[in-house]
């Protein structure tokens, strides 16, 4: 749940950051970019999560993960900037920029979930 939470603010946080700052174009496309990546990166993670407790599949979860973020640019160009419904460099940037920090806050707290469950017990 603490990934849900976390992921969720740093896109609600980019959004909110950026709205006062953008026409109504590039709003829609920074909040459509922020949507992107929640529906793809919240399901990809517990999809993944029992891999990269695994030490026969972590890097099969770190490829794959990595496969499915390089996917999620590509669709998002092809269904939004190709076509003109998003514009493109609110879009680009805000879809990379919320990935690689969505990315970085899976990786701190996955950090930290092993640690705590690497500390020793005391008795």
């Amino acid at each position: 749940m603490t990934f849900v939470a976390t992921a969720a603010a740093i896109v609600l946080g980019g959004v909110l950051a950026t709205w006062p700052f953008l026409a109504e174009g590039a709003r829609q496309a920074v909040a459509g970019a922020g949507i992107l990546t929640l529906g793809t990166q919240l399901p990809t993670h517990y999809l993944l999560k029992r891999w990269r407790m695994r030490n026969d599949r972590f890097f099969a979860a770190i490829g794959t993960g990595f496969a499915v973020r390089v996917a999620v640019v590509v669709l998002g160009v092809l269904l939004f900037v190709v076509p003109g419904r998003a514009e493109p460099a609110p879009f680009l940037l805000s879809l990379g920029g919320f990935l690689v920090a969505v990315l970085l806050a899976e990786s701190c707290l996955e950090h930290l979930r092993l640690r705590a469950d690497a500390s020793p017990v005391e008795s």
